[in-house]
């Protein structure tokens, strides 16, 4: 489903909309083109994280404006780095992006795009020819990490 020209709504699962009250937060996924890479991605995020609202974004400046919302429900941003423009222009936003929880997809192993990648501080970094279940993975990991185990309180 689209929204003007923002970003697309997808469900992860069964149910497709935007994450309601109560529903599980979302992850962003910003790739400026669909391509190989940013399908691959997908397909292993959709498997892995079943009934997670997975919202699409296709330009900078729509993710610019997203993360501006007081309220955005962002759980963890994934993003496809398309090449060394784009993660300069990524560090131009990277006060936006300190306090979330990234997970980037580098286009190579080009040593001044790492040491860019690495200033936005991710919790993971992998690229774009490696195998993409590490990533599915990690995600999944970290959004299972926010759920809270009471124990009993004992007297």
């Amino acid at each position: 489903m689209r929204h003007g020209n923002c970003c697309e709504h997808l469900w992860i699962g069964p149910m497709m909309g935007i994450a309601k009250k109560g529903e599980p937060s979302m992850i962003l996924f910003y790739a400026a083109e669909k391509n190989r890479v940013v399908e691959s991605l997908e397909k292993v995020v959709m498997e892995t994280l079943s009934r997670r609202p997975l919202v699409h974004c296709r330009s900078l400046q729509i993710l610019e404006q997203r993360l501006r919302r007081p309220c955005h429900d962002v759980e963890v941003l994934l993003i496809s780095v398309g090449d060394a423009i784009e993660m300069r222009q990524l560090i131009g936003m990277r006060p936006l992006l300190l306090d979330m929880r990234l997970v980037l997809v580098l286009p190579g192993r080009d040593q001044d795009i790492i040491t860019w990648a690495h200033k936005l501080s991710p919790r993971f970094i992998a690229y774009a020819d490696s195998g993409h279940e590490q990533v599915a993975a990690v995600l999944d990991k970290m959004l299972n990490a926010n759920k809270v185990v009471q124990f009993p309180v004992f007297q």
